[in-house]
């Protein structure tokens, strides 16, 4: 990661998002996890991954998946 946030190349956010899986990263862009990925290069920013994570797990827990 650079001194803007910007997040350059799939590997890049992984690493950010601890490590995160493929199945994951696919999981949470299907979700609206906010990355632009335009002839195969993926891009994000810290910030707005952050606001996205912010959001995303204020949803409650299904009872039933725990």
């Amino acid at each position: 990661m650079n001194e803007t946030g910007l997040l350059d190349g799939k590997q890049e956010i992984s690493d950010y998002l601890k490590g995160a899986s493929d199945y994951k990263l696919k999981k949470w862009i299907a979700d609206g996890m906010p990355v632009l990925v335009d002839n195969g290069r993926w891009t994000a920013h810290k910030r707005n991954l952050e606001d996205f994570f912010q959001a995303y797990t204020r949803k409650r827990a299904n009872p039933d998946q725990i």
